[in-house]
């Protein structure tokens, strides 16, 4: 009988820890998520700002070609 209470008393030790490990694991999964969600928005405004960053560069561009002496002379020719 006294095997029993010590296998028994052994078992419950076991599933204490196990426990503890699984509340530490969801835990860490719970931060994990947190931190892909986070790295995902990041992700999001980067690729937006670039956009943004690449049409100020097309519109720049294109004014600076406006304002060349070629494109000068192309509307004298033409226009």
């Amino acid at each position: 009988m006294k095997e029993k209470v010590v296998e028994v008393m052994s078992l419950q030790g076991t599933l204490q820890k196990e426990e503890l490990d699984s509340i530490e694991l969801k835990a860490t999964l719970a931060l994990e998520e947190e931190k892909r969600k986070e790295a995902k928005g990041r992700a999001a405004e980067l690729e937006a700002h670039e956009a943004k960053s690449a049409s100020k560069v097309v519109a720049w561009a294109m004014e600076e070609f406006k304002a060349s002496p070629k494109m000068k002379d192309l509307n004298i020719t033409f226009g």
